[in-house]
């Protein structure tokens, strides 16, 4: 025991020996607090799939969506009262484009259209002009359970279906075709034919119904941040001053670039973090960790032997050639592995802002700029007369590279994807994983106190006041915090 003893200190006295302790002890350090801290990005080793899409906001805002559109079904004519309609004039033509889920309980319109109106104030309602499109065919009244409650409620501006608005000459054969579409679910290329022509339908409804300059495109299976409308004005204003800068030119073919175009497609409301994680996964080969490691090492090798040449020998003894080989050939490939395989996400985030990004995944939340609605919603539907047309959130951005045009991001994401049963041929665990990190990171709080600043930047005080007495039906004032 004794000799064990001073083995074991013996080896503690080598430095080496201690370096490579101190590595041991950092990196399970570092493992418990990714565990606790980096488990919801889904680009991280830490990633856990039984607690990775656990709801934190979306579940406090879906609360108060579904409460909000409980109680303007059992009294739409209060919720007309207080929130009102939209103006003749809107600045943005929102439509929710959805299809019947053969899900039990609540269908998810019903909290996105909750989400969209809960807490707005009456300015933005004024400034909103809201759409519901039942894409369902043939008989949405029939196939889709939440057609004739909002319907009823009347709290919408307008809810259409491919019946009510086809022309007369052409209705019945394009409801046969896109019956066709829909009917069969293993046909990818059919099913894309369906949605490519409702989205673009969808965005065409609004460009002939209003002269909104905005159009917002949204996923019925979405739930809306508290603000959403007021912060998303805020972001368009700033994009058309970011259009004016002098260094910008006419668009042109291809030129997509952050600064380039004078002119932009869409603002995304909703990305993933797995669009904007580390490209080349988690591997030590990916990402150039080998190269990256190499370049920090030898340069790190080359000084530490410089520095430890210079010191002193009763302080250069702890810096021999055991501790330099730890450093520089494990703790420095270490250290640049776990980086990369931390997350992107995790570790960097998006910071607040908007800025032009060309990646980004999914359509559940775009708002387009009226300029370029029109063409896209046409160059849609055409592309949804071929076999194989492409999906609807990749056409958009095809389009904005064809014809040059910028697209742009706001952070923080102010929609979530909240559907787990596809309308589509995407499986129910694909669906899920259709998710923003972010956005469970909200804080109700924040979201009120800007909501509240950008009411009165947008309208005046006398808006962000009423907002205080407005909503929800039935429950205390909304509480903004004093300033």
């Amino acid at each position: 025991m004794i000799f064990q003893s001073c083995s074991a200190r013996d080896a503690l006295n080598q430095p080496g020996i201690r370096t490579l302790v101190l590595l041991v002890t950092f990196v399970f350090l570092y493992v418990i607090y990714g565990s606790l801290y980096f488990y919801r990005d889904p680009l991280s080793i830490f990633f856990s799939e039984e607690h990775g899409f656990d709801r934190f906001y979306s579940a406090t805002r879906q609360a108060e969506a579904d409460e909000f559109f409980d109680a303007a079904l059992a009294d739409p004519d209060a919720a007309r009262q207080q929130l009102g309609m939209a103006g003749t004039h809107p600045e943005i033509c929102a439509v929710f484009i959805t299809v019947g889920r053969d899900m039990d309980g609540r269908q998810y319109i019903d909290s996105a259209v909750g989400s969209f109106l809960a807490n707005m104030s009456r300015a933005e309602r004024e400034t909103t002009h809201l759409k519901i499109f039942f894409a369902d065919v043939p008989d949405p009244e029939t196939q889709h359970k939440s057609y004739a409650k909002l319907v009823d409620a009347g709290i919408t501006d307008e809810i259409f279906t491919y019946p009510s608005t086809l022309p007369a000459q052409n209705k019945d054969r394009k409801v046969k075709e896109l019956m066709g579409f829909a009917r069969d679910k293993q046909n990818k290329h059919a099913l894309e034919r369906k949605t490519v022509y409702d989205y673009g339908y969808a965005l065409d409804r609004c460009v002939k119904t209003t002269d909104a300059p905005y159009i917002a495109l949204l996923e019925g299976d979405i739930i809306l941040a508290d603000g959403w409308a007021a912060r998303t004005l805020m972001n368009l204003r700033t994009i058309e001053m970011m259009m004016q800068h002098p260094r910008r030119h006419d668009p042109q073919r291809g030129q997509v670039g952050p600064g380039v175009s004078n002119t932009w497609l869409y603002l995304r409301l909703f990305n993933q973090e797995r669009s904007f994680g580390w490209s080349g996964g988690t591997g030590f080969r990916s990402n150039n960790i080998h190269i990256i490691s190499v370049a920090v090492s030898v340069p790190l090798f080359l000084v530490l032997l410089l520095v430890r040449r210079q010191l002193p020998r009763h302080y250069s003894r702890h810096l021999d050639k055991w501790t330099i080989l730890v450093v520089c050939g494990i703790a420095v490939p270490l250290y640049v592995w776990l980086f990369y395989a931390s997350g992107k996400a995790s570790l960097i985030g998006s910071p607040p802002g908007v800025r032009e990004e060309f990646f980004g995944c999914c359509n559940q939340a775009l708002v387009y700029n009226r300029a370029h609605a029109g063409a896209l919603a046409e160059y849609m539907m055409r592309a949804s007369g071929n076999v194989s047309p492409g999906r609807s959130d990749m056409l958009p951005k095809k389009f904005a590279w064809d014809h040059g045009l910028a697209r742009v991001s706001a952070y923080p994401m102010l929609a979530q994807h909240s559907g787990r049963v596809s309308a589509i041929d995407t499986s129910n665990d694909e669906a899920k994983r259709v998710w923003s990190m972010a956005f469970e990171d909200l804080r109700p709080y924040k979201l009120a106190k800007t909501h509240f600043k950008d009411v009165q930047a947008l309208f005046g005080d006398d808006a962000a006041e009423q907002m205080k007495r407005q909503w929800p039906l039935g429950q205390n004032e909304i509480r903004i915090p004093s300033e």
